[in-house]
């Protein structure tokens, strides 16, 4: 680490004129120190007094922190004299401190000054190297060369034994400040590294939320939000944006934000996996969690607001983390032997991999462990959000293909009674005008009719020569309800494969029975004909259904006197828009010099 600082000093001395006496130091140095552990509290006039009577020197090492006691450390510069009484002033660096006050001589005057954190202080904080630091003027040193520092940890638990302290003259200080450090260079990258997956998986996840619908979007979204609140302590500048000026405010927010990872993520997988329906017992489990970890937020944003250097508080953070380490195992266990499907891999995998980095960050004190875990935990839920957008594709394509295959079901079963419906009336003129012959062709006609319309019920679709099939019928019931007074011809391709060709079942009589009631009936001369063709076309079917009757013009006029719109007609109309939606179809009418035309353009099923 210093060689990487030596080198990136000696680069920047090529552009920048400083003192020669500078060119040799290192960036930091570190000044000796030696500590004091006592019992309550001493000031620092009694401090200074021990120093004169040799108390540091014959004290035993402070060694690893606790909270019950009061720790002083007095730092000496004796070694660097000469040094740093070439400058006015020295940038000091204190290190890990958490309640700790700097005492330095100001007209012989014992000043304190406040390295704690939690409340307004002096300290200062490098841009790059994320390091606090605080300028003395080398005046302020006692007898030249000492300075002292009370601490108390009530957190933290240091080997005190270990504790350094460092300086650096303001010259090296100002350059290295611009530069920055092997190591912070690493958590930089790593932390913008996560800011980019994280804000394009958020404003995915927003995007996905406002087309699906569904309330897992904004919870993974959350979860994203939190996880970035959280890591930003390692970047400076993302830190700066949330708060960290105000470091008390900071910790709160980044103590609330650890938890409410754990419960946007849990409130993920549960509508990831829709939980609730699918296992209900461990919907109940996790309803259960989910109330724990709102409680464990409450107690701690008390505790942090009481005071924030509550050892209780950091306690119940690490029962936090310990309870949602224990159940994100168990939930593993149980996801892979009970849920069905494979959305669940990628809940195991994601898990595994965030949560060990979780643990590996916990017992090593390396924030990146974590955010590398939720980096590669990000890109595996990046997978699985659209493995899950798939299937809620084909789950809405299932459902509006059974919607559309039921509305067309009831429709054409309204269709079915209206046939019925005409025949009868048929049958029964036939009986009542004496035509007892008839009235058995009919009859016979009739149950043939039924009976083809009842054996393809089940089928929305039949094939074209079923379809003709159940038209001749049709025409044939029709030219005996009156006396043969039409004929009529059907017409198809001499080859090729159409008449196997699937289509809508009964969609072409409407536009025959039309033709037959509006066209050729009210004729009073010459013979009446209607044509019924189907031509192959690439991806339809043209069927034109002409006839040689009065014509629209006035048949229209004869309806307007005493008009009933046809119930068969309208409903057909509303089938061919229900295909229209997706395929289509297409119907054009042409007025001929002696009756109509329609073409209907039909989908091939």
């Amino acid at each position: 680490m210093k060689r990487f600082a030596l080198l990136v000093l000696s680069f920047s001395m090529a552009w920048t004129p400083v003192p020669a006496q500078d060119q040799s130091l290192p960036y930091q140095m570190t000044v000796s120190s030696q500590g004091l552990r006592i019992e309550g509290n001493a000031s620092i006039q009694t401090v200074l007094k021990w120093s004169e009577d040799g108390k540091f020197d014959k004290a035993s090492p402070p060694g690893i922190a606790n909270r019950n006691f009061e720790y002083w450390f007095e730092v000496d510069f004796s070694d660097h004299f000469q040094l740093i009484h070439q400058y006015d002033s020295l940038i000091f660096y204190p290190g890990l401190v958490e309640i700790s006050e700097l005492f330095v001589e100001r007209s012989g005057v014992p000043i304190a000054l406040v390295l704690t954190s939690m409340v307004p202080n002096d300290l200062k904080r490098s841009a790059f190297q994320n390091q606090n630091y605080i300028p003395i003027s080398t005046a302020e040193l006692f007898d030249g060369r000492k300075l002292y520092i009370k601490s108390r940890y009530l957190r933290a638990t240091p080997d005190l034994n270990k504790k350094t302290f460092a300086f650096s003259t303001p010259e090296a200080h100002r350059q290295m400040e611009e530069f920055i450090s092997q190591d912070s260079f690493k958590s930089q990258v790593l932390a913008f590294f996560f800011l980019g997956v994280a804000a394009v998986l958020m404003v995915f996840n927003l995007i996905l939320f406002f087309n699906v619908k569904q309330v897992q979007f904004i919870y993974y979204g959350a979860f994203l939000l939190f996880q970035l609140i959280y890591y930003s302590r390692i970047s400076p500048y993302l830190a700066d944006y949330f708060g960290y000026a105000d470091f008390r405010f900071y910790f709160l927010l980044t103590t609330a934000s650890q938890i409410l990872i754990n419960l946007s993520y849990l409130l993920f997988i549960r509508h990831f996996l829709d939980i609730d329906k699918v296992l209900p017992g461990f919907d109940k489990i996790i309803r259960w969690v989910g109330l724990v970890l709102v409680a464990f937020i409450l107690i701690n944003l008390g505790l942090i607001i009481h005071n924030p250097y509550s050892y209780l508080q950091s306690v119940i953070m690490d029962i936090q983390r310990y309870f949602m380490a224990g159940f994100a195992f168990f939930g593993i266990g149980y996801l892979w032997i009970h849920y069905p499907g494979r959305l669940k891999y990628f809940v195991i995998a994601g898990t595994l991999i965030f949560t060990s980095g979780a643990l590996l960050t916990m017992f090593f004190l390396k924030l990146t462990y974590m955010v590398t875990g939720a980096a590669i935990e990000s890109t595996i839920f990046a997978l699985g959000l659209s493995y899950k957008i798939k299937l809620i594709n084909e789950e809405k394509q299932l459902a509006e293909k059974e919607t559309f295959s039921t509305r067309l079901t009831a429709l054409r079963a309204q269709i079915n009674p209206h046939f019925i419906f005409n025949s009868l009336s048929s049958i029964q003129h036939l009986i009542s005008s004496g035509q007892k012959d008839a009235a058995l062709s009919y009859l016979a006609k009739f149950s043939k009719f039924v009976r083809q319309v009842l054996e393809n019920s089940i089928d929305i679709h039949v094939t074209l020569e079923k379809e003709i099939e159940l038209l001749r019928v049709y025409l044939d019931l029709e030219s005996l309800r009156f006396d043969h007074a039409f004929s009529y011809e059907i017409c198809l391709p001499q080859h090729g494969d159409l008449i196997y060709q699937e289509v809508p079942m009964l969609i072409v009589q409407p536009f025959v029975e039309n033709a037959l009631k509006h066209g050729l009936m009210p004729k009073t001369d010459g013979d009446r004909k209607v044509w019924i063709r189907f031509i192959d076309q690439e991806d339809h079917i043209l069927c034109e259904v002409e006839d040689n009757g009065i014509g629209r013009i006035a048949a229209e006029a004869r309806k307007s006197a005493s008009y009933r719109p046809s119930r068969g007609l309208a409903l057909t109309e509303e089938r061919l828009k229900m295909f229209k939606e997706t395929q289509k179809p297409h119907i054009r009418i042409e007025d001929l010099p002696t009756g109509t035309k329609v073409s209907i353009l039909l989908p091939k099923l």
